[in-house]
């Protein structure tokens, strides 16, 4: 294990590194229990010279899409934020990630949430910090990362905050501290994020996880579910081990050691996975690297999380294709519940987002200077390659509302709420508009019976909209029956297209 370390490691390293284990008996702390570890079938290779530089090069993380690393070292003398894109089995010359990141002082620990429009990093001693180290974000807009701010005081303290890892949905940050309040040393900590984009006050993950040592560089899979965290104090075979968790409801399960060739008798942190393989990244200061800490990758990861599926798209122009950077949420269609909130990105209108397999949700899209976009999204137990497809084509003109309605009946259905509620949000957001609402049907019936029928439905839809606060004067409801469809009434899968209802901008 390593020695009390300089403080200009311990900034963005380990703080947790400077409590020596093993002088931890001298002042009343338990003993930490050695074990004989679980040894696993794993191939383990460090990166080699190319990644690893004479220094320290620790904390891995790999964007979704796979091909990028971001990972933090301190080559030039102070921690840096640094990228490096795979090719085949090997990686390109790290580059340092720029000024938009990176200042004089120390930066590092990155965590990017799924769609890629957002990191949370680690800055010390800048002029707007509240302690030591905190957490800022960034916004990845026009190709780079801008648009950074300070966390504040809802998460950071006059403390050391340190190593975030952000959950699947982009609601939860887990991060290490030395904040009052803990259990000794360092623990993890989580905030969550209110959909209003307010960050919590920070709870500590309790007794379970925490010790009376350090615990450290917390990473939480893609399923929200599976942690893993390294720690000096749970039972190990020396240094910083890495262990893993799992959460039940708001319960976390006892950690499990990682087992070896993952963990070592030196430290051994800064476990991270690469979605679609089963690479396990992490840093070790085992000897036969570069020297100080190491990047290294382990196959196969022997602790998978719970199967999620990837939803992926692109967001465009409907007459011209153009990509579109674009805002989406997705709810539950049966609770109404938002899940997620993400972007597509502003150049190529690639958008990510992690879903559990064998539900249904509700995705709507939103760009300025055009309509609202809903559909539904039915993400099957066995998708190919855990993935599911989901291409959005925005119009300025016209958008099919997302909307229910029983066999033979005009009564709104519940799962009908989530889009009309952000149809009502749009139209509040844009008070000079007037729309129409269309109603649709198949041709299952008579052209009068469905007439009637479209109509009572695009009626119904009105008065939704007017209860929540839509002046009716800015609301037409037409029934055109079985006079346009979309889709072929020939199949099933063309009369459900057929029956619908849209909202279409007819003036000002």
């Amino acid at each position: 294990m390593k020695t009390i370390l300089t403080s200009a490691t311990i900034c963005i390293l380990l703080s947790t590194l400077t409590y020596s284990l093993y002088a931890q008996n001298e002042d009343g702390m338990p003993t930490r229990r050695i074990i004989s570890p679980e040894s696993h079938s794993i191939t383990v290779r460090n990166l080699g010279p190319n990644i690893n530089s004479p220094a320290d090069d620790f904390s891995p993380v790999v964007l979704s899409g796979g091909r990028v690393m971001y990972f933090t070292s301190d080559r030039t003398g102070n921690h840096d934020i640094y990228s490096a894109v795979e090719q085949g089995t090997n990686w390109s010359q790290p580059a340092d990630v720029g000024s938009g990141l990176n200042t004089g002082n120390h930066e590092g620990g990155v965590a990017i949430t799924p769609d890629g429009h957002w990191m949370v990093f680690v800055g010390c001693d800048r002029p707007d910090g509240q302690g030591d180290c905190d957490l800022y974000m960034a916004e990845y807009l026009g190709g780079t990362w801008r648009n950074v701010f300070n966390l504040g005081s809802e998460i950071n303290s006059d403390g050391w905050e340190s190593q975030p890892t952000i959950s699947p949905d982009g609601m939860v940050i887990y991060f290490a501290s030395d904040r009052d309040g803990g259990q000794g040393g360092t623990d993890i900590w989580m905030s969550t994020r209110t959909f209003g984009g307010e960050w919590q006050e920070p709870v500590n993950l309790g007794p379970v996880i925490n010790t009376s040592g350090n615990e450290a560089a917390p990473y939480i899979a893609i399923d929200g579910k599976t942690l893993f965290f390294s720690s000096d104090q749970h039972p190990g075979i020396g240094g910083m081990d890495m262990y893993v968790t799992k959460k039940t409801g708001a319960v976390w399960s006892p950690p499990q050691h990682t087992g070896t060739p993952l963990n070592s008798e030196y430290d051994d942190y800064f476990y991270a996975l690469q979605r679609g393989t089963d690479n396990v990244f992490y840093a070790s200061d085992k000897p036969g690297g570069s020297g100080g800490l190491d990047l290294h990758v382990g196959k196969p990861n022997p602790f998978p999380p719970s199967a999620v599926t990837a939803v992926i798209g692109k967001v465009t122009d409907a007459v011209s294709g153009d990509p579109l950077g674009a805002v989406l949420t997705v709810s539950d269609i049966i609770t109404n519940e938002p899940v997620a909130t993400f972007h597509s990105d502003d150049i190529n209108g690639d958008y990510t987002v992690i879903l559990h397999p064998g539900k249904s949700y509700a995705i709507t899209s939103q760009a300025p200077g055009y309509l609202f976009y809903s559909d539904r999204i039915d993400v099957p137990i066995d998708a190919p390659n855990n993935t599911v497809t989901k291409n959005i084509k925005m119009s300025k003109e016209l958008t099919r509302l997302l909307v229910y309605f029983d066999f033979d009946k005009a009564n709104l259905k519940p799962e009908s709420y989530v889009d009309l509620d952000v149809a009502a949000a749009w139209l509040k957001s844009n008070p000079n508009l007037k729309i129409e609402l269309a109603g649709h049907t198949d041709n299952v019936g008579s052209k009068d019976y469905n007439k009637r029928l479209s109509q009572e439905r695009a009626d119904a839809t009105r008065e939704y909209l007017v209860r929540k606060g839509i002046n009716p004067a800015r609301v037409r409801s037409v029934g055109y029956g079985m006079e346009q469809p979309i889709a072929s009434n020939e199949t099933e899968e063309g009369r459900a297209l057929n029956r619908r209802v849209e909202m279409k901008v007819i003036g000002e």
